[in-house]
């Protein structure tokens, strides 16, 4: 496998093309938290049972990561005058759009339509929308910049713009929230106000950054075959460590815990925005990853970040009376946050110089896609995890004060799940060798 030499070799990427790249990774990530709080939406303003809401959630993502194998197939098998995976980004205006009718359901509706609407919705955005996003996100990096080091930058210095767009929704959502999603109109109100900028900015990415490396594998004469697909979970293992760290991060994150824990242990919702405020300190670390990726493999970082990961959790646990000890732990879940969010695709771009190596195809499709499966069942075990306990320790979304019992089980979730998650996480990385066997692999391969 080879990559044609038709762009330069120095690393430098435009401001333009560097900016514009962006654009899509901040709108799907100020989405997915959007997403986040879809279960406190349907248990406090549709008075909506919390075991329920998290059974539909659940069964919607496991529906949704069967689909993503067949997605990165698509992907794999998709050859247009605007590219392999370029013409897919078109699914993030779709996915806006969906989001906002997903927080629009009938207050007045009965159990079964609510629960309808909210399948089919959730289905929709996750199970087709973000799935083919995920699945044509590294077919279509790695055909819009030639070097390795373009990509270590743009997953580094770029996850400071996707960060701070995240940031900025999780600092005035949550006031939003206060002020203005006090009843469903008000929620959907919110979710507009947010979702139709977001539409028109997270579409940009197409028009500005095209397809210009020309990506050549054995797959060009030899096709994709379904069987290639199956191949890759059989012969690369790295593909499953890098996938089974996703899914951990994405039953952690998908939870949308944070809302619960300020709204009925802390007991104010306001006091969110600065705690996912403070979190900005971490940004300057983005700056120097790539100096840190000279020094320290990627299964290193997220090592670290899973250690900083732990020590928040922990601080949540114990110490959830005290405001700034839970601003602490804030600080260390903005370390930890960044090498699994920003390694993760460079990662699957490494088991993708694998699997060339050992089948003589990349299948970045492919492996994309089982990225995503692993995260979407990852996500799914979250929300099912979030409704079976909160029910479990007696929740109700009508009392305006919980029972103890329930507030315990607030902290589990956001304490101490993440400590159990991130320390398998943490030792899983310490089999993970793609690393150390990457720069003879891209030797072998012509690869920059």
């Amino acid at each position: 496998m080879e990559i044609a030499k038709k762009q330069n070799t120095d690393g430098k990427i435009g401001a333009g093309k560097f900016f514009a790249w962006q654009t899509r990774g901040a709108s799907a990530a100020v989405n997915f938290i959007i997403l986040s709080f879809v279960t406190i939406y349907c248990t406090d303003a549709l008075k909506m049972n919390p075991a329920v809401v998290g059974g539909l959630l659940a069964g919607s993502k496991i529906i949704d990561a069967i689909t993503d194998l067949f997605a990165g197939y698509l992907v794999d098998k998709t050859n247009t005058r605007w590219g392999k995976g370029r013409p897919y980004e078109w699914c993030i205006v779709i996915e806006w759009i969906l989001t906002i009718l997903m927080y629009a359901i009938p207050p007045a509706a009965s159990s079964g339509v609510k629960a309808a609407w909210l399948l089919v919705t959730y289905v929709l955005i996750n199970s087709v929308c973000t799935t083919l996003l995920s699945a044509a996100q590294n077919p279509y990096m790695i055909r819009a910049f030639e070097t390795n080091e373009q990509r270590v930058k743009l997953a580094s210095l770029g996850g400071i713009v996707i960060m701070a767009a995240s940031m900025a929704v999780n600092i005035i959502f949550p006031i939003l929230m206060a002020k203005i999603a006090t009843s469903p109109a008000g929620w959907t109100m919110t979710i507009a106000l947010i979702g139709v900028p977001m539409a028109f900015i997270g579409i940009l990415r197409f028009f500005f950054v095209k397809e210009t490396v020309e990506v050549k594998d054995a797959s060009d004469q030899e096709g994709i075959k379904l069987k290639d697909a199956f191949l890759v979970l059989a012969r690369n293992p790295y593909v499953w460590m890098v996938g089974l760290m996703y899914f951990g991060y994405m039953l952690v994150t998908g939870m949308g815990i944070n809302t619960y824990f300020f709204t009925h242990v802390m007991g104010n919702i306001k006091l969110m925005s600065t705690a996912s405020a403070i979190s900005i300190v971490a940004l300057p670390l983005l700056a120097v990853f790539p100096a840190l990726m000279k020094r320290m493999t990627k299964s290193m970082l997220v090592q670290v970040g899973c250690i900083a990961y732990i020590i928040a959790g922990l601080l949540w646990f114990f110490c959830y009376s005290s405001y700034p000890t839970v601003l602490i732990g804030f600080v260390f879940v903005g370390i930890a946050s960044l090498p699994i969010t920003y390694m993760t695709d460079l990662m699957m771009l490494d088991c993708g110089t694998y699997n060339a190596h050992v089948s003589g195809k990349r299948m970045d499709g492919t492996i994309g896609a089982i990225k995503g499966f692993l995260g979407k069942v990852g996500g799914a075990f979250g929300i099912a995890l979030l409704g079976i306990l909160l029910d479990v320790g007696g929740y109700d979304g009508a009392l305006s004060v919980q029972p103890d019992s329930a507030k315990l089980m607030i902290r589990v979730l956001m304490g101490g799940v993440p400590v159990v998650i991130f320390a398998a996480i943490a030792i899983m990385m310490m089999f993970y060798k793609v690393d150390r066997m990457l720069p003879e692999l891209e030797k072998e391969q012509g690869l920059k």
